[in-house]
């Protein structure tokens, strides 16, 4: 299927995407009939909005919206929500806990079905100001506990073997199977004037033992600026 939008199209705002208006009619306990009544429209042209025959506007969205209780998003994207894995704060990730419950987001584009985040919450002052960036990734490797021969010389996600934290860093293959580690700190800069030397920038770790490696294949400067909407579980 062609997800792509013509020009005419976001023009006028009409999203040539599949939707997510038919759960949320059945979640509602509403009628098609009644939400067409609502709506001011024929119920014909409901069941062609949500089986996508005829593309329906943001404008649309958030009428219905309005209508069955929920968020303009909630309709408009049918694919899953990602997931948040984590956050990073340095180069260290944390994953969530399962325990504290589930938070994902919504995203206005598609996404297969193994992509997560990892959101950015440093607490060095001097790197604050790349929070709140989402980092994403193919989390099928952790599954599968392989190093992705993709990850190499680029900046990844790693567990090293008999180490218990997670990492950001660039990864490069060594001789005999082993690996070295450039440990990635997420602002590509080291704003704090005449600070000592950090593993950052000045050191390399060499002939680790991987027990799984992804790369990360987007980061979302500013996510709420493209849409990025917090799911609501």
């Amino acid at each position: 299927m062609n997800l792509s939008l013509k020009r005419v199209e976001l023009k006028e705002g009409a999203f040539k995407m599949p939707n997510n208006l038919e759960y949320m009619i059945d979640k509602s306990g509403m009628m098609r009939k009644d939400v067409a009544e609502r709506m001011g429209i024929r119920p014909e042209t409901v069941s062609r909005h949500v089986n996508g025959g005829l593309q329906f506007s943001i404008a649309q969205a958030e009428q219905y919206a309005m209508i069955l209780g929920c968020k303009p998003q909630d309709i408009l994207f049918a694919q899953s929500a990602v997931s948040l894995f984590g956050t990073l704060d340095d180069d260290i990730v944390t994953p969530c806990d399962p325990t504290e419950g589930e938070v994902s987001y919504f995203v206005p584009f598609p996404v297969e079905e193994d992509r997560v985040f990892v959101k950015a919450a440093h607490t060095r002052p001097n790197k604050k100001w790349a929070n709140d960036r989402l980092y994403t990734f193919n989390s099928s490797c952790i599954k599968k506990q392989i190093v992705d021969e993709t990850s190499y010389m680029k900046l990844c996600i790693f567990k090293v073997k008999d180490n218990k934290e997670l990492r950001f860093g660039v990864v490069y293959p060594e001789p005999g199977g082993t690996y070295a580690i450039g440990l990635n700190g997420d602002s590509h800069t080291d704003s704090e004037q005449g600070a000592a030397p950090t593993l950052i920038h000045t050191e390399i770790k060499r002939g680790l033992d991987l027990r799984w490696c992804t790369p990360i294949l987007t980061c979302l400067m500013q996510p709420e600026m493209i849409g990025v909407v917090q799911k609501d579980h």
